[in-house]
C-alpha cells in the first residue's frame, strides 16, 4: 500500500495536534476506551464489523463510536473528556466520502446543553481556520423546520413528508405501503433527496430534530435537542443534549432492537452496563458530540475524496 503524501502526512499531524490543543487549553481530559466489544450500537442502519478468533472461542465486534463507552467515563465524576479513536462501519464503500475504517472525534461536556455545545464547537472550527489560513468560511446555524420550509415549502409533519414524496416521486412504493413506514424512514428519504442537496455553502449547524429522529438526544416539546453539521453539503458531526432518562432510553433501544429484527440484520443485546450508568442517576446533564475527524481535515486541505488524505481509504480500496 502506497502511503500518503509526506506533505499531508504532516499536515494531518498538524491538524491532531491542534484539535488536541484545543481541547486541553478548554479543560479536556483525554481518555482511551476498547475499540473491540461484545456488545456494540444499536443503530438500525450501521452494521459492525464481526471479529473472531481463529479458534472462533472469542467472538466480538468493532466498535462504530465509542459513545457507550466514554458516557461511563463521564458518569464516574469526570466533566470534560473526548477520545480520538478508530471507528468501523461495515459497508461504507463506493463513495469518496466514505471508508470502512475512520477516525473519530468524541467529546462529553458535563452541565452542557445542545447550544452550549454549538458554541464550543464554532470555536473549535475557527482556531482550524487560524491554524490552518482559511479564510471566507462562514458558520452559519439553522433548525431543520426552516431548512425544509426553505426547501420544500413545507414542514415535517408525516402528512407534510408523504405529500413530498408523492410530488417528486421519491419512491416507487405505493402509498399504502409508506402509511407503514417508520417516520424516520420517510423524514430522510425527503431530507436526502429534496434538503441536504439545498445547504448553503460554509459550516451549517442543523439544530431541533423531529422527536421522532431523538436517537439517544432528549426530546423537549416536540423537538429533538440534538444538531448535526455540515460543511458544503457534507456531514461532518453529529451530536445530543443527551439523554439520562433510563426508562425512556431501554423503549428506544427495544424499538431498534424491532426494527434490526424488521430490517433482517443482527439483533444486539441491549447495553446492560451502559443501562445500569443511567439507572445508577450518576450519569450527568450533559452534551457530547461525535465529529468525523477525516472529512474534517479533508475540507481543510480543500480536497474532495478521502483517498486523497486518508490512509484508511487507500488501504480499504487497495483490497477492492
Amino acid at each position: 500500500m502506497k502511503a500518503i503524501p509526506k506533505e499531508t502526512q504532516i499536515l494531518r499531524s498538524k491538524f491532531l495536534h491542534s484539535t488536541r490543543g484545543f481541547l486541553h487549553t478548554n479543560g479536556f481530559m483525554e481518555v482511551d476506551t476498547p475499540i473491540f466489544k461484545t456488545i456494540v450500537g444499536m443503530e438500525p442502519y450501521l452494521d459492525p464489523f464481526l471479529v473472531c478468533s481463529p479458534t472462533g472461542e472469542e467472538k466480538g465486534y468493532l466498535i462504530t463510536s465509542p459513545e457507550y463507552s466514554l458516557k461511563a467515563s463521564l458518569a464516574s465524576g469526570l466533566d470534560r473528556i473526548y477520545e480520538i479513536t478508530h471507528t468501523f462501519r461495515s459497508g461504507e464503500k463506493g463513495s469518496p466520502i466514505h471508508t470502512s475504517e475512520f477516525l473519530m472525534l468524541e467529546l462529553y461536556v458535563k452541565g452542557f446543553d445542545d447550544k452550549d455545545l454549538i458554541h464550543l464547537i464554532k470555536t473549535y472550527f475557527e482556531k482550524l481556520f487560524t491554524d490552518f489560513s482559511i479564510s471566507g468560511v462562514t458558520l452559519k446555524t439553522k433548525s431543520v423546520e426552516q431548512l425544509f420550509i426553505e426547501s420544500t415549502g413545507h414542514g415535517f409533519s408525516k402528512s407534510s413528508l408523504l405529500e413530498l414524496i408523492a410530488e417528486h416521486k421519491l419512491t416507487s412504493e405505493p402509498k399504502a405501503n409508506q402509511l407503514t413506514w417508520q417516520y424516520e424512514d420517510l423524514f430522510f428519504l425527503v431530507f436526502l433527496n429534496l434538503v441536504e442537496p439545498k445547504l448553503d455553502e460554509g459550516i451549517v449547524f442543523l439544530y431541533d430534530y423531529p422527536k421522532e429522529c431523538a436517537a439517544l438526544a432528549r426530546v423537549v416539546g416536540d423537538k429533538a435537542k440534538r444538531f448535526e453539521i455540515y460543511w458544503d453539503g457534507i456531514e461532518i458531526a453529529n451530536a445530543f443534549w443527551e439523554l439520562t432518562n433510563a426508562k425512556e432510553q431501554r423503549v428506544r433501544f427495544q424499538a431498534e432492537q424491532a426494527l434490526r429484527e424488521k430490517l433482517r440484520k443482527e439483533v444486539f443485546s441491549i447495553d446492560e452496563d451502559f443501562m445500569s450508568v443511567l439507572e445508577s442517576g450518576e450519569f450527568p446533564d450533559s452534551a457530547g458530540i461525535s465529529l468525523g475527524l477525516d472529512r474534517i481535515f479533508m475540507k481543510l486541505l480543500r480536497e474532495h475524496s478521502l483517498e486523497q488524505i486518508s490512509s484508511y481509504s487507500r488501504s480499504f480500496l487497495k483490497n477492492q
